[in-house]
């Protein structure tokens, strides 16, 4: 299962992407390097060990919602948090797993979505 199995369409959910974004180059300005925009419109942060976390729409319930989707351990995660600033801080969290990197700066902290 990936996050785009419903692919991102329509202005919304790029402008929702691109919040996101801006939310995860603000808590880690290091990641404009890595940051990449897969074919199916999903955010996709490589990890060095190989593999990434993805973040993207899925349908789920009857809807399509952001959704971050990361391997820790062997298993795989689906977390669907409830606002943009959420996405965000749930893929940084991943994040922190993985890398060894400047820790973020809370989200809470910034502009609001």
């Amino acid at each position: 299962m990936t996050a785009c199995d419903h692919v991102l369409t329509g202005p919304e959910a790029r402008d929702e992407r691109e919040r996101i974004r801006e939310l995860l180059l603000s808590g880690r300005p290091d990641l404009s390097r890595r940051l990449q925009t897969g074919p199916s419109g999903a955010l996709l942060i490589p990890l060095p060990a190989g593999g990434g976390i993805e973040i993207g729409r899925m349908r789920r319930r009857g809807r399509a919602r952001w959704v971050v989707v990361a391997r820790r351990g062997g298993r795989t995660r689906v977390r669907e948090p409830a606002t943009l600033a959420a996405v965000a801080e749930a893929a940084l969290a991943a994040l922190a797993g993985h890398d060894h990197a400047p820790a973020p700066q809370p989200i809470g902290s910034r502009a609001a979505c």
